[in-house]
């Protein structure tokens, strides 16, 4: 879930608002969609591709806020337990 909210959303949602007010704004014009050339589109990807880098960023600088010890991956009884934050 954290992937599809902190990459894909920001970068598709962009993408969506842009097409659905194209496909409006073509219809409300009595004309078919804008191609690559005459439309916004590369402005369209550039604006998904810095939100996903800001969203990025931001998780990397201010997410997470986890208190406690890592506990690493380890083998106990024949199984592997996997990493986790001990509390403190």
């Amino acid at each position: 879930m954290r992937i599809f909210l902190h990459i894909f959303l920001p970068l598709i949602a962009p993408l969506v608002l842009y097409t659905v007010w194209a496909k409006i704004d073509a219809n409300r014009k009595g004309q078919g969609l804008p191609n690559w050339e005459e439309g916004h589109w590369f402005w369209v990807l550039v604006v998904g591709f810095v939100l996903t880098a800001m969203s990025l960023i931001y998780l990397t600088t201010l997410g997470d806020d986890i208190d406690g010890q890592y506990q690493s991956p380890l083998i106990e009884d024949g199984k592997v337990v996997p990493g986790h934050f001990k509390s403190k």
